[in-house]
Formats: C-alpha cells, sequence, structure tokens
C-alpha cells in the first residue's frame, strides 16, 4: 500500500568520519532519525551507508542514487541534512538541476524543504554553506600546522622511530582538547629510542653499511614497529622487523639532527636530537651525496667486472668507514669477494680482497702496454703520412663505387618504366628488380666500408696510441668511472683469485706487449745515434707500426 503523497523515497546516509566507532555512530544514528520522523513514507530502497567524503565528487552509492532517480525507480529523497548530500559545488547542481524534473521532493531530519524557486534557492545555499565550511576548516588547519611546526617547534603528523606523540596534559593532568582534537607533542620512544641511537653510533663510527645494521638492530636487538590499529577494520598492524628502506630513511632524515620539514621549509624541533648537525652531514657524506643522500650511492669501481676464478660467480663489493683516532678522520676501506651464489662448484675464496691490491695489479698490467710519448709522436707522423697516400687510393675506390651505384640505380629506375609501358611483364620485373636490388646493397655495404675507414682509421689508430701512453697515468689520478673505462679497455676476461686480479688483455694491445720492447731499444738506440737522422727512425719502426696497425684495424672498437 502507498503512502500518503504517493512518493516514491530513497534513503541516503553518509558516514561523517574515517574512525570505525564513529562511522557506525554515525550511520546508525541517521538511520534512527530516519525511521522515526518519516516512517509514513514510502521508502523503497535504504542505499548502504557512503563511506567517501562529499568534499569532492566521485561517490560510487550518491551516483548510483541520482541514476535511480533518472532511470524513474524513484521519485525522492531522504537523508539527515542536506550536508549529507553534497559539500561540493558539482553534486549541489546535480541535486537542484534533479528538482526542476523528476526529482520530487527530499526530506531532511534536521532541516525542512519546500520544493519551490525559494527553497531551491535555500537548499543551494545550505550545501554551499558545507562546502564553505570544509574548505575554511582546511586553510584553517593548515594555518595552525604552520603555526605550529614555525613558532612551537611541534613537527604535525607522524614522527620518526625512536620518538613517538604523547598528550599535551593541563596543571590537573588531563589531556588538553582543542576543539575536537587532542593536543600531542613528540617525546622519546622508550622502547625504541636507544636502538635507533645504536644504529648512529654503528653507522658513524663503528663503519657497518645500511644493510649490516638492517640485520644487527633486527637480530640483535630485537627491533619491531609500533603495534597500531588499523583503520580500516580496526585489526592490529605493526610490530614488524624494520625494513631495508626505513634504515635509508633515518640515515637521510634531519629529524635526528633536531630539523623537520614542513610544506618545504625548514623548522627547528622542540624535542631532544639524537645526533649533532655535523653528524648528520657526515652522514650524508657516507651514503655518498653530501647533503642529499641517496640510496645505493656508494660506487665501486669494478663492480659487476670481475669473476671469480674459482666458481665463475661475480664478484662483490663492500665498504666499511671507521674513524680513526689517530688521524682524527673517518677512513673508507673497499673490499671484493666472491658472491658464491653458483650451488654447482663449490668455493674456497672466502678471503677479502683490498681494492688497493687489485688496483696494483691493474697497474702492472698496464705497465706492459706503455709507451714513451716521443715514440707516440714518430709513429703517429708515419702514420698519418701513411694515412694520406692511402686516402688518395680510397677516393678513387669510393669514386669508382660511387659510379657503380648511380648506373645500378639507373637501370632500376629504367625497369620501373619498362613495366609501365609494358615492355617486360610483373615476372620479369620482379626477378631483375631483386637482383638489382642485391647489387645496390652489396655496393652500399662497401661505401659504408670505404667511408669508415676514411673517417675513423685514423681517429682509432690515434687513440690506441693515447691510451697507451695515457692510460697509466690516467688510472692513477682518476675518478671511480675513469678506473672502470680504462680495465674495460685493457681487457674482457678479469678473474679474481687467491687476492690477485688476473686480466686477459684486448687482442689490439697484444702486440705492444709482444714488439715494443724490441722496438723501444731499437728507438733509442738510433735516436742517440749522431749519424741517424728522422728518415732512418721511421724506416726502422715503419714495418712494425704497419703490423700493428692491421690488427687495430681488425678491432674498430678497441678505443672507444
Amino acid at each position: 500500500m502507498k503512502k500518503p503523497n504517493g512518493l516514491r523515497y530513497i534513503a541516503y546516509v553518509r558516514k561523517s568520519s574515517e574512525s570505525k566507532e564513529k562511522q557506525e555512530l554515525s550511520h546508525l544514528s541517521q538511520i534512527k532519525n530516519i525511521k522515526q520522523q518519516f516512517s509514513h513514507l514510502n521508502i523503497v530502497k535504504w542505499l548502504e551507508p557512503e563511506s567517501k567524503s562529499a568534499f569532492t565528487p566521485g561517490r560510487p552509492i550518491f551516483d548510483e542514487m541520482l541514476a535511480m532517480i533518472e532511470r524513474g525507480e524513484a521519485d525522492a529523497i531522504v537523508a539527515w541534512h542536506p550536508n549529507r548530500l553534497s559539500r561540493n559545488e558539482i553534486d549541489s547542481a546535480k541535486i537542484t538541476y534533479l528538482l526542476r524534473g523528476k526529482l520530487k521532493d527530499l526530506k531532511f531530519c534536521s532541516y525542512a524543504f519546500d520544493n519551490n524557486p525559494e527553497g531551491i534557492m535555500m537548499l543551494q545555499f545550505v550545501m554551499n554553506t558545507g562546502q564553505y565550511q570544509s574548505s575554511k576548516q582546511g586553510v584553517d588547519v593548515k594555518r595552525g600546522m604552520i603555526t605550529k611546526a614555525h613558532d612551537t617547534g611541534e613537527k604535525p603528523g607522524r614522527v620518526m622511530p625512536g620518538y613517538m606523540k604523547v598528550p599535551v596534559l593541563d596543571v590537573n593532568g588531563r589531556p588538553v582538547i582543542r576543539g575536537d582534537k587532542m593536543e600531542s607533542m613528540t617525546a622519546i620512544d622508550p622502547e625504541r629510542h636507544d636502538a635507533v641511537k645504536q644504529m648512529w653510533q654503528w653507522f658513524l663510527y663503528d663503519g657497518f653499511s645500511p644493510q649490516e645494521i638492517r640485520k644487527k638492530v633486527n637480530n640483535e636487538l630485537g627491533y619491531r614497529t609500533v603495534l597500531y590499529k588499523r583503520r580500516k577494520d580496526d585489526s592490529l598492524a605493526g610490530n614488524n622487523p624494520m625494513t631495508q628502506s626505513m634504515v635509508y630513511r633515518i640515515f637521510r632524515n634531519p629529524f635526528y639532527a633536531g630539523y623537520f620539514l614542513h610544506l618545504g621549509e625548514k623548522c627547528e624541533g622542540n624535542y631532544k636530537p639524537m645526533i649533532s648537525w655535523a653528524e648528520y652531514q657526515l652522514a650524508q657524506e657516507l651514503l655518498g651525496t653530501k647533503g642529499n643522500a641517496r640510496v645505493g650511492s656508494f660506487e665501486y669501481a669494478f663492480a659487476s667486472m670481475l669473476k671469480c676464478g674459482v666458481c665463475g660467480c661475480q664478484v662483490q663489493a663492500r665498504h666499511i668507514t671507521k674513524y680513526v683516532k689517530k688521524e682524527k678522520k673517518h677512513v673508507t676501506y673497499v673490499y671484493y669477494y666472491c658472491s658464491r651464489k653458483s650451488d654447482k662448484r663449490p668455493c674456497n675464496q672466502s678471503e677479502y680482497t683490498p681494492v688497493e691490491a687489485i688496483e696494483a695489479n691493474i697497474i702492472d698490467e698496464l705497465g706492459k702496454y706503455t709507451i714513451i710519448p716521443e715514440f707516440k709522436d714518430l709513429a703517429l707522423k708515419i702514420l698519418r703520412r701513411n694515412h694520406r697516400l692511402e686516402a688518395s687510393e680510397r677516393g678513387k675506390a669510393y669514386e669508382k663505387l660511387h659510379k657503380d651505384r648511380t648506373r645500378l640505380q639507373n637501370e632500376l629506375d629504367s625497369l620501373i618504366d619498362y613495366l609501365h609501358r609494358e615492355l617486360i611483364d610483373e615476372e620479369d620485373y620482379t626477378r631483375k628488380r631483386n637482383h638489382l636490388k642485391i647489387e645496390l646493397a652489396s655496393i652500399d655495404e662497401q661505401l659504408r666500408g670505404v667511408e669508415y675507414r676514411a673517417d675513423d682509421s685514423a681517429r682509432l689508430n690515434e687513440k690506441a696510441f693515447n691510451f697507451a701512453v695515457q692510460a697509466r697515468a690516467k688510472f692513477l689520478d682518476g675518478d671511480v668511472r675513469t678506473k672502470r673505462d680504462i680495465l674495460r679497455t685493457l681487457g674482457q676476461s678479469l678473474v679474481l683469485k687467491d687476492n690477485k686480479l688476473y686480466i686477459e688483455p684486448n687482442e689490439w694491445l697484444k702486440p705492444i706487449a709482444e714488439g715494443y720492447k724490441e722496438l723501444e731499444q731499437k728507438y733509442l738506440w738510433v735516436r742517440t745515434n749522431q749519424k741517424a737522422n728522422s728518415k732512418e727512425l721511421e724506416l726502422a719502426l715503419e714495418p712494425i707500426l704497419q703490423t700493428w696497425r692491421a690488427q687495430w684495424d681488425s678491432n674498430p672498437r678497441h678505443a672507444a
């Protein structure tokens, strides 16, 4: 049986708080009041309580309710208050627009609505007032947080591990309430403060890496995160070991030095810091980027390049920074060791190899391929002269190939014309076209080869000599990337075994090791002979230089 006014109502309930207890109280209270006040209405649908805020559009249950009105499945809506329906201009406009047609009535427990122009105008005002109050409250809260951060030194929101938020008490020992929130302040967390402080000691003064510190704080000190209730279902969460990402967050956060960032501005905290600002800056340097730490930013010169000589696994690296009291400074030590990730082959390489030992092996190896600068100058003079002579020959070859290519392209163009004039059929055209394209591809390849040799041969030979003259000196004074590049140019097979690095040199270097010492002695003898002239020096050097050059040209990427 239909109710007095004959309209079909949808009951809409929106939860007003994200807290589960307050949500239940809110929507149960709304449902109770709607049933008590509007028992005479024909409520055809009780929608599931909406949990999303009405401050922004995009509520699925609200949108479904409007769709039911549009489809004619209901005529009216009943709710606790207009601000349950909307606190934003877009949803407010949807409601008032529907009131012009398919939405016949609105009923509220705590607001009287008349479906006439004046009533609709007042409804718009009430809903927009809710939006204004929410916006103003957000601005006021934000302004209050800024004032709190700058004036009182209290960090808004959560604090870092080792600290906790506690209630601010009045003179009678009762929590201070402002608005609907309890005032809080930052204090030491008695369960975790000492563990986090020990982490800083390990990192700054005992030389442990962040990875080692995570294991130590979890296993040795039994660190566990704070236990708390989840927002959604109030189940317990937390009580977990510290993660690696949290270790890095701790070491790069200025909070522990007494400062925190709020809205991009640095604020001084009102709590007792764990470390000094100088110690915080040192931590950033140890992490690899002064003043702005990045996870894993420490660079190892030969990481991922070396293999274990026993099991073939990749060689890894680690560093330890210790405070040397006698020198009154921090010293970083770098070691390389086998990762031992293979289950197929046993490995007895348990010792750590200092980076200094590896670099000494590389320097010794570079010594085999180091030539004196004046020898390089004479060698390049010979190679450049020969290059000019060969350039003329290459020019002739290039010209002939270019003529051949022009002829083939003309034949291909004529072939298309013959097809259009029906002088040949499609089968002959396809066969001859494919044959001409193969010849053109071959000519293009030869042209590229001539161009490559003409443009790059002299340059690559010069790079090879420059490497032989400069590599050892550059390695001694170079940074991490320079050393890595030199080692990559020096050899490809790099094996670490029994604390020694074995290097298989690149092929283009071998002629220097095999023939340079003898050639250098001959060069020096001729140079010191008063009767010798530069022509005789060139004649003495040219045969071996040509042999070297042939091998270098066969390895065009040797000096890249």
